[in-house]
This record gives C-alpha cells, sequence and structure tokens, in this order.
C-alpha cells in the first residue's frame, strides 16, 4: 500500500491542477499559455502541478475583482406561489368543469324586492 502512495499523491495533485487550470480564465493563466500549462501538468508528475498551483495562487490574488453584492436585494418573490403574475397565468390552464365558483353577491334591490312580497308564513292574519 505504501508504495502506491506516491502515484496516488501524484495522480490527486495532477487532477486538483488540471481542473484548476481548466477552470481559469484565459486572462488570469500566469506566464504561459493554458495549453502549455495543461501539458506541463499532464507530462510532468509532482513538478508541473505544484509550479501550476504556486504561480497561480500569487498570480490570482492581485488580478481579480471582488464581486460585489448588491446592498438591498432585488424585491421578487421567493416562490412561485407568492408572485401574482405567475397566478394569473395559471387561470388560463385551469380546467372550468373542476374549478368551483365563489357564490356571487346578492343584489340589494332584488333582495329588497324579496322582502316587499308576502311569504309563505305571512298569511296576514294575527
Amino acid at each position: 500500500m505504501v508504495r502506491f502512495l506516491p502515484f496516488l499523491i501524484s495522480l490527486v495533485l495532477s487532477v486538483y491542477a488540471l481542473f484548476s487550470c481548466i477552470q481559469t480564465p484565459d486572462e488570469d493563466v500566469p506566464h504561459l499559455p493554458k495549453l502549455v500549462w495543461i501539458v506541463l501538468i499532464v507530462f510532468v508528475p509532482f513538478v508541473g502541478p505544484i509550479v501550476w498551483l504556486l504561480m497561480s495562487r500569487t498570480q490570482g490574488g492581485g488580478g481579480r475583482e471582488a464581486v460585489v453584492r448588491p446592498s438591498q436585494p432585488v424585491s421578487r418573490p421567493l416562490a412561485p406561489d407568492d408572485d401574482p403574475d405567475f397566478l394569473k397565468s395559471l387561470d388560463r390552464y385551469r380546467d372550468p368543469r373542476t374549478t368551483i365558483k365563489p357564490p356571487e353577491p346578492e343584489d340589494p334591490k332584488s333582495k329588497a324586492k324579496d322582502d316587499d312580497s308576502p311569504s309563505e308564513n305571512d298569511e296576514g292574519t294575527a
């Protein structure tokens, strides 16, 4: 097991450095073109990945700009059920056969007409 340890360390270091190199933007690659760095990392074990990691760490700190977050978050609904525009768009997909309609409000005029007419209980007898 111990004799495989240098191979495993080299493999892990190479894979980490290779992914780091590939994900680095072209303008942030130090001193050599990105393709040359990839070749060095793959074909020169231990030295290639270590040199890449050291060079990219010293180069990367000063050249990159910090991500500035807005001071106030953009006010937007967090979930679709909080978004009124989304809820309005769902109306066109509803099946009218399964939608329960709220009762329609009665007009005060029609209620007044019903009150003037005699009821079944009221026969005019005292």
